[in-house]
């Protein structure tokens, strides 16, 4: 008994460390973006952060390293089924893309940028299968991505609300007054931001707003919100109220959903009256005034860049050459690696699909926690659409894309772990009678 409490407190502190090291690496590589289109670092702040500046992308690929490292001496190992992911689609773009740019000259990324990509899917894809899947027979733990995200969205919003007071000069556009923080622009804050909702969401729901934890969600909720505002992206801002919204029905039967929606309706016109001018300048100042519609003209010179060469993408561009992912990770494939990219993310968006009916009808069978089931519907939902405005599939040390990486593998996991529980009493029972009309 002694030797199974010592294995089994060896296991979760190995869990713990895992996950605090891959959310610290998540948060590195929030700095590690943090460059203009010309390379240039932006203004400075203070010596701890430039120093992070510096060096994100070591700091990423050291936390990186500690967390296998720490999964193979003290956890359970990995297991050959833990790789078969949708996320393995989304690493063969991002491997297909370094070896285009390799081919163009850009000599020095290829083989870094895919050992990289192969230590990311160790630790986001790999270690977060088999600790996930624990966290499914043990419905004690808290799940071991939510853990992850949880710990990045700490790191990384608490970093970026210290930025906005105390280093505006450096964080905001001073042109369009648009927040950036620690990141390469507004879009991609407000992307990373986003992707931490249903992880908080789920916590807030599974623990309660009482507890420490739902507490601290709701806090850093709140803080996302700030965010999103001030960084302007309709995107990111939008898509968290959707997904706060959604998450509501949990807090409420239906009775008090009717009172909800009663209440609603008789208070909508008041407000409208005496907060329309206030509400609708506050809008308008923050997400239309001063934007022009340039992403429809990034789709279509990126559409007229594939269909001159559908095979294989377009060239590069700089010395060394790069490719600039900017809006849609549809567009950004197609016009970059061409029919061969695109083909590959085809799968991975009929697997995540896939995952999303499993993993609700696995819900309808009442076999696991609605929220457990929600957190990963809503997460691979969000993702989708973020990918149609913004390339949040696409980069190396890009902290959207191994989010991506962790939540689809935990919904994996998550769908081969259900069905093994759901069949296996039918199973059991069939070998059983199999065993009695043997003894016959």
């Amino acid at each position: 008994m002694m030797v199974g409490n010592r294995i089994g407190r060896s296991s979760q502190g190995a869990r713990l460390v895992v996950a605090a090291a891959s959310g610290a690496s998540l948060w590195f590589a929030a700095f590690a973006k943090a460059q203009d289109y010309e390379g240039q670092l932006y203004p400075p702040m203070n010596a701890p952060l430039e120093a992070i500046f510096e060096q994100g992308r070591n700091l990423s690929f050291a936390t990186m390293l500690l967390a296998v490292t720490v999964a193979l001496t003290l956890g359970n190992g990995f297991r050959r089924m833990d790789w078969r992911s949708a996320s393995l689609y989304i690493a063969a773009v991002n491997v297909f893309l370094l070896f285009k740019l390799f081919l163009y000259g850009n000599t020095g990324i290829f083989l870094q940028g895919t050992f990289a990509i192969f230590v990311q899917m160790l630790v986001f894809v790999v270690c977060a299968a088999g600790y996930e899947r624990e966290s499914f027979r043990q419905r004690s733990y808290m799940p071991h991505v939510v853990q992850t995200i949880y710990v990045f969205a700490l790191l990384f919003v608490s970093c970026n609300m210290y930025v906005y007071f105390y280093f505006p000069g450096s964080s905001i556009v001073l042109s369009s007054s648009r927040f950036f923080g620690i990141t390469a622009n507004p879009q991609h804050l407000a992307m990373s931001c986003a992707l931490c909702v249903p992880a908080l969401l789920y916590c807030v729901v599974r623990y309660g707003m009482k507890s420490i934890v739902g507490t601290l969600a709701v806090t850093i909720m709140a803080c996302v919100l700030f965010i999103e505002y001030h960084s302007g992206s309709r995107l990111g801002f939008f898509s968290t109220i959707i997904c706060i919204i959604l998450a509501c029905r949990f807090f409420l039967d239906r009775r008090r959903f009717v009172y909800v929606i009663i209440l609603g309706a008789l208070a909508m016109p008041v407000l409208y009256v005496s907060l329309y001018d206030s509400i609708a300048d506050l809008i308008r100042s923050r997400f239309v005034e001063g934007r022009t519609d340039t992403r429809s003209e990034y789709w279509a010179s990126g559409w007229d860049q594939f269909i001159r060469n559908p095979l294989l993408g377009g060239e590069p561009s700089g010395d060394p050459p790069k490719y600039y992912f900017t809006v849609s990770s549809w567009i950004s494939a197609a016009y970059s690696g061409g029919m061969i990219a695109l083909l590959l993310l085809f799968l991975f968006l009929f697997s995540a699909i896939g995952y999303i009916f499993r993993i609700n009808k696995l819900r309808d069978l009442r076999s696991m926690e609605q929220e457990y089931a929600d957190l990963y519907i809503s997460a691979i939902a969000l993702i989708l659409t973020v990918s149609v405005f913004e390339a949040v599939f696409l980069g190396v040390f890009s902290a959207h894309t191994m989010m991506v990486y962790l939540y689809v593998a935990g919904a994996g996991t998550l769908v081969g772990a259900s069905k093994r529980l759901v069949y296996a009493p039918r199973r059991q029972f069939i070998d059983a009678d199999r065993l009695r009309a043997g003894r016959q």
